[in-house]
Parts: C-alpha cells; sequence; structure tokens
C-alpha cells in the first residue's frame, strides 16, 4: 500500500496539469494517461528506482496562459525529443553534468519548491474547476492546508497519506457535484506529424525557455536527488540515460497529441517522501493510468475534476516543503545564499530558466573574482 501511495505522490502536479492541457488545449486524454503511464512502467523496469514522469512545466505554463494548440504541442514535443537525443549523444549530457556546479543543481531544486508552494496556492484559491459548482477560495485553501498537514501526520504514522488525501479530495468532489456520467472505452487515437508552422511557433513560445529547465532539473537535478534517496541503487540513473528517456516520451507525445513529458527532481521527493521505495511504486501508477486511458479515456476530463483542488493543492505544498529542505542541503551559507537568490529570481520572473540564467552569472562572476584574486597575491606579498 505504501507503494501505490508514494507512486500516486506527484498526482498533485500531473492532474491539475492534465486536466487544463485536455480541457484548454485539446490534448487527446486517451494519448495523455496512456503515453505516461507507458512511460512510468518503462522508466521503473528500465531504471529499476522510482523515477518521475512529469509535464514539461514551462511548456504547460505557456501552453494555458497563450491557448497553444494541440499540434503547437506537439511539434513541441518532437523538438525537445530531437534535443534530448543531441543531449545523449557520445555521452554529452554526462559529461555537462559533471561539470555542473551543485550550488545550481540546489538553486533549481529551490526554484521547484518556490514555484511549486505557488501553484499550490493558485490552485487551493480557485476553490473549485471552472464550470462546477463554485467552493470559496477560503474553504479551498484550509482544505489545502488541512491536506498538507495530513500529510505529514500520515508519514509520521506510516499511513499512505496521498492515497488518503486524494480519497478525501474526491469525497468532496462527489458530494459537490456528484458523479458525472461515465462512458465506457478511449478517445479516438491517431498518429500524426505537425506541420512547418507549428514548429517554428513551438520553437519560439516553447522549447528555447524550456530547455535550461530540462537539462538542470529534469536530468543533472533528477540524477542527483535519485543518488541521494537511493543511493548505489540509482547508479543507473545517469544523465545521459534520463535525456534518452525524455526523448523517447516526447517522440510518443508527440506522435499522439499526447502530454509533453519530462522527469523532476521534485517529482523524486514526491515519491519518496510519500512512500515509494521501489520500481513497483511507479509500474503501479503507470498501469493505473494505461487502464483509465483505455477504459475511460473519453469520460477523463469530466472524472478527473471529481478531486477537489484544495487536495490537490495540499498535495503540492508537501512536496514543495520537503523540496526545499533538499534545496538547502549545502555546507557553506554563501552557496545557500546563491540557491536561495536563484528560486526567488526564478519565483519573480516566473520563469526557471532566468532563474537559472541568474545562478550562472553569479557563479561565474565569482569563480572569476576568487581566481583572480588569488592571481593577484603574489604579485602583493612582492
Amino acid at each position: 500500500m505504501d507503494e501505490l501511495a508514494g507512486g500516486l505522490g506527484d498526482t498533485g502536479l500531473f492532474i491539475p496539469i492534465a486536466v487544463a492541457m485536455i480541457t484548454l488545449n485539446g490534448l487527446n486524454a486517451t494519448a495523455v494517461f496512456v503515453v505516461t503511464g507507458l512511460v512510468y512502467i518503462g522508466t521503473a523496469l528500465y531504471f529499476r528506482v522510482p523515477v518521475p514522469v512529469q509535464p514539461l512545466k514551462a511548456f504547460a505554463a505557456a501552453a494555458i496562459a497563450l491557448h497553444l494548440s494541440a499540434a503547437t504541442l506537439a511539434a513541441g514535443a518532437l523538438l525537445m525529443a530531437a534535443a534530448m537525443v543531441v543531449l545523449a549523444s557520445g555521452g554529452l549530457a554526462n559529461w555537462l553534468a559533471e561539470r555542473f556546479p551543485v550550488v545550481l543543481v540546489r538553486g533549481i531544486q529551490a526554484s521547484v519548491a518556490l514555484l511549486l508552494a505557488k501553484a499550490a496556492i493558485e490552485l487551493a484559491a480557485q476553490g473549485n474547476w471552472p464550470g462546477l459548482p463554485p467552493l470559496s477560495p477560503t474553504v479551498g485553501v484550509a482544505m489545502a492546508v488541512v491536506a498538507c498537514a495530513l500529510l505529514f501526520l500520515f508519514r509520521r504514522l506510516s499511513l499512505p497519506g496521498s492515497l488518503l488525501v486524494l480519497a478525501g479530495g474526491a469525497a468532496v468532489g462527489l458530494a459537490l457535484e456528484g458523479l458525472p456520467s461515465l462512458h465506457a472505452g478511449p478517445q479516438p487515437l491517431s498518429l500524426s506529424v505537425p506541420d512547418g508552422g507549428a514548429f517554428v511557433a513551438a520553437l519560439t513560445a516553447l522549447v528555447i525557455a524550456q530547455l535550461p529547465l530540462t537539462f538542470g532539473n529534469a536530468i543533472v537535478a533528477t540524477a542527483d536527488v535519485e543518488r541521494s534517496y537511493f543511493g548505489a541503487r540509482a547508479r543507473r540513473v545517469r544523465p545521459a540515460r534520463l535525456a534518452v528517456s525524455i526523448g523517447l516520451a516526447n517522440t510518443a507525445a508527440g506522435l499522439t497529441g499526447g502530454l509533453p513529458l519530462c522527469h523532476g527532481a521534485g517529482g523524486v521527493t514526491a515519491h519518496y517522501k510519500l512512500g515509494a521505495r521501489t520500481s513497483l511504486a511507479t509500474i503501479s501508477v503507470g498501469v493505473i493510468f494505461v487502464a483509465l486511458g483505455l477504459g475511460l479515456g473519453s469520460s477523463l476530463p469530466a472524472l478527473l475534476q471529481i478531486l477537489a483542488p484544495g487536495a490537490l493543492a495540499g498535495m503540492l505544498a508537501f512536496v514543495a516543503i520537503q523540496h526545499g529542505v533538499l534545496a538547502s542541503q549545502l555546507d557553506r551559507f554563501g552557496d545557500r545564499l546563491i540557491a536561495a537568490g536563484v528560486g526567488l529570481v526564478t519565483l519573480l520572473s516566473g520563469s526557471l530558466a532566468i532563474g537559472f540564467a541568474a545562478g550562472v552569472a553569479v557563479v561565474s562572476g565569482r569563480a572569476i573574482w576568487r581566481r583572480s584574486h588569488w592571481a593577484s597575491k603574489p604579485l602583493a606579498r612582492a
């Protein structure tokens, strides 16, 4: 039971984005869940430890805000797949990761923690999903606070917290709007390649902003967090292999009209802190997603809205707190200050790419200053 609870630990991030992009951007619900489920199963069998499968967050934010079409998202997924192939070629991802300062890894983790906290607040404050019976923002926030507190309590009591919180969120949703009408069977699915215009739009609106986030968080930081939690068991989780995994996932998503995917350091924390210890955790959630996509794909947009936003927001807040603790694990105060600064710039700008660039500038400037400082010392003594 703990493994299943841990496998569902990242649902607080996945479900809200999936609901929004199926509803607003026209993604195919069956493709979203079946592709995500198969990637979960594939990563579990290959890496042999729980590895998160998440939406590309910069993609999702831009797609929802700009109302981008499913074709543009498909093109973006295929471009990301091509970029991942380049990173994986000849061990380039491993080479870059070995030269990636730990302080920047922690800065990206701090950024993710703050972005998750912001997303939790916004999700809770909306009360209920658009088009459903309204729920007071105050009630939504209170529900999130209670859900987050219960997750900490359930963890101390060794109970499957995410399952209990999701069940509570479903109970609230059922009480408010009842069970929607369900129809068995998948949403019709077909393979297609977007046209050239979609690729141009995707490159400028999606891919350029996403690449630094994907390399920093989905590859470097994910490999680092996997080693932190699972030690030698995570030896297969190498940057180049994560790049290959992301490339394969986005090839499938791009061709089927599914959700562009990546891994993520915050997802590792979500799985681990909510009970996942073996690959069985993510295999189980993968099987559930595939079954939902094939068995109820045509009804999923309505069915997912049973889950009250406040419950999902509480899960996001719990993961944000845990991830913030992980991001603080630096020995030097100066490094902790830089990591916190990267997170703050990301939060204020709304872009992890900008936060990452600020961190690179500060770390590079510090390295140049140190070299010039030490180089001038012999001259001063002379």
